[in-house]
């Protein structure tokens, strides 16, 4: 797990733009572990619908807005 956030958070920083805020560094992580968890459910055979992943995506939102990040 460590090691997989370490290459996660490579990936946002290599794709920074002067311009880049926290909310957008928080927006890449959520999305990057919303995949990686999506790879975890495919590859146990859980899949999900797109009703399911629309409401997994608004939880994310809430949880931001919850906390001042958007």
């Amino acid at each position: 797990m460590e090691s997989k956030l370490k290459e996660h958070l490579i990936q946002i920083v290599d794709k920074l733009t002067p311009g880049s805020t926290l909310e957008d560094v928080y927006e890449q992580l959520f999305l990057l572990a919303d995949i990686e968890e999506s790879e975890q459910q495919e590859k146990s055979g859980e899949i999900l619908t797109q009703i399911e992943v629309e409401e997994v995506h608004a939880g994310h939102t809430q949880t931001m807005m919850a906390h001042g990040l958007t």
